[in-house]
């Protein structure tokens, strides 16, 4: 029952909204209002009634409005009845019988109107509870697009973390590309080294086995001379090829070591090529691995220094032992018989080694 008066009220609410923009005078619009409210909405008038509706002048405004719209009703509502050969009580019971049949008109048509307006009011229920359903509707659809704009938020959000998160994994992906750009350079560098190294520990290998070849057939030499010039002096010869062969076991020993050292290098560069290839998993040891490797390859060749000074040292003993043979041959030449035995045109050269022949 509330919502039918509340409906009602904004009903005549709109309605004289509507007459005001058609009426700008007063009396104009509070005459108009009453015939609104008593014969659309069955509604009495009344002064207060109209002025709280209107609210436009004085309070008399209403109420002369008001006896003006009830004196044209009772005008229009009262009927005489005028014949020149009827007699007056004649035409006062027609007037009161029109009269009557005007009441009962007028009764009918507000009976209509009021089954009008229940029907009319059933049909602006149902209008309102379709309009409830289309707000609860119309709510509930406000309310998923709510949710789907906090959705839409929540996924731009997470695109935008997802964007950055791409940048920075973009800029570690460029930094470790860089890094093992740069370590591949470093460890091609290192290999470049090692071959270098390794070519000259060939070389170097190569140049201690010819000379090694070259004092071993130096060595025969001097044997094959010494066993011919001094084949009469057999006891001192044969100290003196004891003397030799022991010098030639030290030789053969420091040979030996020499190259057992170049083996122990070789299986030291197969251990740097492992090591080379642990670098490409293991970029973080790099420096030390290589600090590492360069203490090994200068530790070797160090190794190799020493041995091409034992050689040398080796060589200057074959020399002061060639020398004492020369020396002895010389003080053997020195007496008649031994110049009566020697052929001085036949006397071996001595071929003094360089010190690129070492």
């Amino acid at each position: 029952m509330k919502t039918e008066e509340l409906s009602s009220e904004n009903a005549i609410a709109a309605s004289i909204a509507e007459l005001r923009q058609r009426f700008p005078r007063t009396q104009d619009l509070y005459r108009e209002v009453c015939v609104l409210l008593f014969f659309r909405y069955g509604i009495t008038p009344t002064a207060n009634k109209l002025y709280q509706l209107v609210r436009k002048g004085s309070m008399s405004a209403p109420t002369e409005a008001l006896n003006h719209f009830w004196r044209t009703l009772r005008e229009s509502s009262a009927v005489t009845v005028e014949h020149a050969d009827l007699p007056d009580e004649l035409r006062a019971a027609a007037g009161d019988m029109v009269a009557a049949l005007w009441r009962s008109a007028q009764t009918m048509s507000l009976d209509a109107l009021a089954e009008y307006r229940t029907k009319a009011s059933a049909e602006a229920n149902e209008a309102k509870a379709g309009e409830a359903q289309a707000q609860a509707a119309h709510s509930a659809v406000l309310k998923g697009l709510e949710g789907a704009h906090m959705q839409l938020r929540t996924c731009e959000d997470l695109v935008v973390q997802l964007r950055q998160e791409l940048a920075a994994a973009t800029a570690v992906n460029a930094g470790l590309e860089a890094r093992l750009a740069d370590l591949n350079r470093q460890i091609q560098d290192i290999q470049l080294k090692l071959d270098r190294s390794h070519e000259e520990r060939a070389a170097e290998r190569t140049k201690l086995d010819e000379r090694t070849q070259l004092a071993e057939r130096r060595y025969a030499d001097m044997e094959k001379r010494a066993l011919r010039e001094i084949d009469h002096e057999r006891t001192i010869a044969t100290k003196l090829q004891k003397s030799l062969e022991a010098e030639r076991s030290v030789h053969l020993s420091v040979t030996e070591r020499l190259r057992a050292d170049l083996s122990a290098g070789q299986e030291t560069i197969g251990q740097l090529r492992q090591q080379i290839g642990g670098l490409e998993s293991t970029v973080n040891t790099l420096a030390g691995e290589r600090d590492r490797e360069r203490d090994e390859l200068v530790q070797t060749r160090a190794q190799l220094e020493v041995a091409v000074r034992q050689a040398s040292g080796e060589k200057a003993r074959a020399d002061q032992l060639h020398e004492e043979i020369e020396r002895y041959h010389t003080e053997r030449k020195g007496s008649p018989k031994r110049s009566a035995q020697i052929n001085p045109s036949k006397k071996p050269q001595r071929k003094v080694p360089s010190r690129g022949d070492v």
